[in-house]
């Protein structure tokens, strides 16, 4: 997009979608983390990531003690909730979305205390979300999960309803108009062989937090009974979650100012810590204070100057260069191919929408030699296959007769005899 001074309407990366409407939401974002790159190259990236993360932190916390919960209580959910959240703060622009959820969620918290005038930073916030990334649906459903409180109670119900109708309408400024069907289509029919769409697995750090998560609420119950809002956003949300384990961190962001009151009505009823919690001592805040700004100062001589490539077929790079069939790679490398290789069409990339449904039923096909693997194949005229040795398509193929034109302990460059 810098380099043609437009925005990218039409797909110009692969043979597959080559020339079609191109619009997955995050044209903006794309040029913010571009912005970051041309300033400082990949460290500018974990700067601008560190800055997300921080934003974020900065309103969950704010939001969990909206509640009336005392700050050590919300310190022991913010963290790890953070701690959950760091699994999605990759360089993808769906981290402003993270950031926004929070950004979002303490403003609505402000207007339902009695400030209704936070209401007009609502449009503005899922404006720019709807063209920083395409989970911006997230926030008009938290919108209207308000809206549906004060209505269903009759408590000042006319600015959440018109501020949900500011929404709908500031979420269709972008370039391409508002698509919300794409996004209802893949939030009931995620692609399950891509790991972040999977349901969250318990044997894996960030699914047991969120199972942890998951269980807390239950427990919180029967300390502090859920309002009708813990309801109304707990419930969506951890369906959700439990449908793609992408959208965990924004259950446990909504969950964190329920549980932060519950933890604190908890530490009430405890028979020897009668009382409410005493604040932290001003010297004891001014001491973290001044530890996280040393961390934070030294955290810059650390932070990385290139991205971790190990899990990339960087050994392929001058045989994809080379290379002239057309080529089936690996979904979590077509965005490595589409930088480093940019004349070579890719098979398939990490953009998941302009995909659904064929190309992608193919690529599964394909990768995992289900029935009729040969004829998408031919179909798709492929000569070049780049993938990980332990597929099955690597020795289907190499029995087939195909030849080994590169290799290393990553990937498994084929090309057709």
């Amino acid at each position: 997009m810098v380099e043609h001074g437009q925005i990218l309407r039409s797909d110009v990366f692969t043979s597959t979608v080559a020339g079609t409407p191109y619009n997955v939401g995050e044209w903006l974002g794309e040029l913010v983390m571009y912005g970051a790159f041309a300033l400082d190259g990949w460290a500018g990236l974990a700067i601008l990531r560190a800055l997300v993360a921080a934003g974020s932190a900065f309103f969950l916390a704010r939001a969990s003690r909206r509640e009336g919960a005392p700050l050590v209580a919300s310190l022991l959910v913010v963290i790890w909730a953070l701690v959950l959240a760091r699994t999605r703060w990759t360089d993808r622009p769906q981290y402003f979305g993270l950031l926004l959820f929070t950004m979002l969620f303490d403003v609505l918290l402000v207007a339902r205390s009695g400030r209704p005038r936070a209401l007009f930073l609502v449009p503005p916030i899922l404006a720019l979300w709807a063209n920083l990334h395409g989970s911006y649906p997230l926030g008009l459903g938290l919108v209207g999960a308000f809206a549906a409180e004060a209505l269903l109670l009759r408590r000042a119900a006319r600015p959440f309803v018109l501020a949900a109708g500011a929404a709908v309408l500031a979420t269709q400024l972008t370039p391409f108009g508002i698509d919300l069907g794409a996004a209802a289509s893949h939030g009931f029919a995620p692609p399950r062989f891509i790991s972040e769409e999977a349901p969250p697995d318990v044997r894996e750090p960030a699914g047991f937090i969120f199972s942890i998560f998951v269980i807390a609420v239950i427990a919180a119950a029967a300390v502090r009974r859920p309002g009708l809002l813990d309801v109304l956003l707990l419930g969506p949300l951890l369906w959700l979650a439990l449908s793609a384990q992408r959208h965990m961190a924004f259950f446990a962001f909504a969950a964190t100012p329920y549980l932060a009151a519950a933890a604190a009505d908890a530490w009430r009823r405890l028979p020897l810590l009668q009382g409410p919690l005493r604040p932290i001592p001003p010297r004891a805040v001014n001491g973290l204070v001044a530890l996280l700004g040393v961390l934070a100062i030294a955290s810059v001589a650390v932070a990385p100057r290139a991205p971790d490539e190990r899990g990339f077929p960087v050994g392929a790079l001058a045989t994809l260069r080379a290379g002239q069939g057309v080529l089936l790679n690996e979904y979590d490398w077509g965005g490595f191919i589409e930088w480093y290789v940019p004349g070579r069409p890719t098979f398939v990339d990490g953009r998941l929408f302009p995909f659904l449904p064929t190309v992608l039923a193919d690529y599964a096909a394909l990768i995992d030699t289900s029935p009729g693997w040969k004829d998408v194949l031919e179909r798709r005229g492929i000569g070049d296959v780049l993938i990980r040795p332990e597929r099955s398509l690597a020795g289907a193929l190499v029995e087939a007769g195909w030849r080994v034109q590169a290799s290393g302990p990553t990937f498994l460059y084929l090309v057709r005899p």
